[in-house]
């Protein structure tokens, strides 16, 4: 088993159980120094004084392999250790407002795992001020 530390719509218990049904939840945890942000799709990077909220799971090897197909590893995302766990970062730095349902879905998932949804909110307003493409929307 892996311990892997979801921060968007791997938050999603609903998604998960589709895409990962062997994964267990293993409860909410806050990384200081990190930060939400979007690329159209959610990303995290490292931020002074940031606070990031995750979602921590088990996973098996056959989750991993899903979950390495639905994140487009290792074209869109690579894989990282931070803190002993395992997540995912993608390799595009471009900040892009991520599309309304796509961010219901983390929105929802923050709901699962009880975490503080002002980060989320956080991390989009700062997308529509960081915003790198003039075509959004």
């Amino acid at each position: 088993m892996t311990k892997y530390f979801a921060y968007g719509s791997n938050l999603n218990m609903e998604q998960m159980a589709s895409r990962t049904p062997l994964a267990t939840s293993e409860g909410q945890l806050y990384i200081d120094d990190w930060r939400l942000v979007f690329r159209g799709v959610a990303d995290i990077e490292p931020h002074k004084g940031g606070r990031l909220a995750v979602g921590l799971w088990k996973i098996t090897k056959p989750d991993e392999d899903n979950l390495d197909r639905y994140e487009g590893y290792p074209r869109m995302y690579r894989k990282e250790d931070i803190h002993g766990m395992m997540t995912y970062r993608m390799n595009s730095v471009e900040i892009i407002p991520p599309y309304e349902d796509y961010f219901n879905t983390i929105l929802q998932g923050y709901r699962d795992f009880g975490l503080d949804t002002d980060l989320l909110y956080d991390a989009l307003d700062d997308s529509w001020m960081r915003k790198t493409r003039a075509d959004i929307w």
